[in-house]
């Protein structure tokens, strides 16, 4: 649902890990590949992942925005050097938080300009993210969280929580982003199932039988001269009571 929103929100992994830092190239962040002398590589097992389910509201599509797509206004004044959020219209529905997957139509402008440079609307198409995973930039991880179903909000996102220096596409360098998101799916995590271990009883034993095993042990002693010799003799008795129903 989020093929070509990528270039500019949805493919942020990169961007928006880079923008902290400051910088544009692949390499940069990846650690030495080089090993000690004498070191033997070890060879780890690919990790299991475990397939989520999600619970979604609405369960069967994302709700139609009535009041159609918004126009952007840029705040007066200089631009923020922090995250502002500011509720347009606060929603009645499920609140989205970190791990839900949700859905979003939105616009984004530059602050300097006010040209908008991406909006989902154009493509008629909502744009889809696991919040918290680092699927997008950083001003929209942290700015959604707290929404609920139905809402507007406005995000003024720094360029240290959006593209940073290196910028994207139309967004310039060290450009400060202005989005407004509305909130048209909340999909929320499933717990996972929990398990029980039964104990089977032995094949061919019936389950409302229950057996007492009763041992008794007898011992006696035999004085020959100076010497004692004990005997002990164990007896085991196996007693089963069976339960009928009814």
């Amino acid at each position: 649902m989020a093929r070509r929103v990528m270039a500019v929100v949805g493919g942020l992994v990169l961007a928006g890990t880079l923008a902290g830092c400051g910088t544009t190239g692949n390499d940069a962040a990846q650690p030495s590949r080089t090993l000690p002398p004498g070191t033997v590589p070890t060879t780890l097992a690919p990790p299991t992942t475990v397939p989520v389910n999600y619970t979604c509201t609405p369960a069967d599509a994302p709700i139609t925005v009535a009041a159609g797509k918004p126009t952007v206004e840029v705040p007066e004044g200089a631009a923020p050097a922090e995250l502002v959020t500011t509720d347009i219209t606060v929603g009645d529905g499920a609140v989205a938080e970190a791990g839900d997957k949700v859905q979003m139509q939105y616009v984004g402008v530059s602050y300097s300009t006010g040209a908008e440079f991406d909006a989902s609307w154009t493509r008629n198409e909502p744009f889809e993210v696991t919040l918290g995973e680092g699927m997008v930039i950083p001003g929209w991880d942290q700015g959604i969280p707290g929404m609920a179903l139905g809402g507007r909000r406005q995000l003024v996102i720094p360029p240290a929580l959006a593209y940073g220096e290196g910028g994207q596409g139309d967004i310039g360098p060290n450009e400060t982003l202005v989005f407004v998101v509305d909130l048209v799916q909340v999909c929320k995590p499933e717990a996972p199932a929990t398990t029980s271990s039964v104990v089977e009883p032995p094949s061919g034993t019936d389950p409302s039988s229950e057996t007492t095993v009763a041992t008794e042990t007898t011992s006696t002693t035999t004085a020959t001269g100076s010497t004692a010799t004990t005997e002990s003799t164990t007896t085991t008795e196996s007693t089963t009571t069976t339960t009928t129903a009814g």
